[in-house]
Parts: structure tokens; sequence; C-alpha cells
């Protein structure tokens, strides 16, 4: 068997030394590191997507709410990212704003699960529509009242990546 340690009462050959676990133990970590890095920057398209849907909320303009959040699908469908696709489907086939903002409170959650690891983010929260959103400004631009409120919430959190 080669150069293999082998255990002097069994003659078998050894499973691994401590020098060696420890240099698999360090390898491991480091591709895992490089493996989330490759992911967060492979979703990064979505949060700006994912913005213009709101924008079009924000403006209470159903027609551009649903376009942005189809572009948004195919994209998360491409990143193989089945969440925020399903959520953003459900924007884009909803018949009235209402519904498109009831649709939305779902692909927030999944935007702000994505936000919390990319810098450069606000979360936001509506108490009257008790749902969080994601935005890359500070100012408040609620999606889910629109131009009604249009200043109604806060600010919850900064990501920092």
């Amino acid at each position: 068997m080669g150069d293999f340690p082998r255990d002097a009462a069994s003659g078998g050959v050894l499973p691994m030394t401590m020098t060696t676990f420890r240099s698999f133990i360090v390898f491991i970590t480091l591709a895992g590191a490089v493996g989330v890095t490759h992911a967060a920057e492979d979703q990064s398209p979505l949060l700006p997507l994912y913005e213009k849907v709101a924008a079009a909320l924000v403006a209470d303009d159903l027609s551009a709410a649903s376009a942005a959040a189809q572009k948004l699908a195919s994209e998360a469908v491409r990143l193989h990212h089945a969440g925020i696709a399903s959520s953003a489907q459900a924007v884009a086939r909803a018949d009235d704003l209402a519904s498109a903002r009831e649709a939305f409170k779902t692909l927030s959650i999944e935007a702000v699960a994505l936000a919390k690891h990319t810098k450069g983010y606000f979360i936001l929260t509506c108490p009257m529509a008790q749902a969080d959103w994601v935005q890359s400004t500070r100012p408040v631009a609620n999606p889910y009242l629109g131009k009604d409120m249009l200043n109604c919430g806060e600010v919850k959190e900064e990501t920092k990546g």
C-alpha cells in the first residue's frame, strides 16, 4: 500500500495523521469561504432587480412591477435561486396592486435574507403592513403603501456584507 503509515498492531493503514487532518480542515474551511464569497457574487444581480419591483410598487405601477418581477424571476432561475424566482413570479402574476404587494412580502423575506450577506443595503420595516423590505438608499420609500404613505416605515438594519 505504498507510503501510507501502518498501524503496528494490525498492519492496517492508518486513516490520517493529526497534521494531515489539520491541513484537511484548513483546506475545507478555505474552500468553503471561497464558495460563500462566490455564491454572494452570483446573487448580486438579484437585489438591484428586486429594487426595480419595489420602485414600481412605490409608484403604484402594477404593469412596471409585473415586468420587473418577471425579469427578476428569470434571473433568479438562471442563478438557481428558487425562492426568489417563485416569489417574483407571484408578484408578476398579480391582478392588482394589493395582490402584488401581498406577494411582495414573501419576495422581501427572500431579499432580506440575501441582503444580510451583501454590503450596502438597508432593511426597512413598515409597521402598518407588518412587513420588511430592502433598498440601497436610506430614505424610506414604502412599496407596501405606495404614494399614499411613501414615508411610512423605518430603517431596521444596515447590511455589512
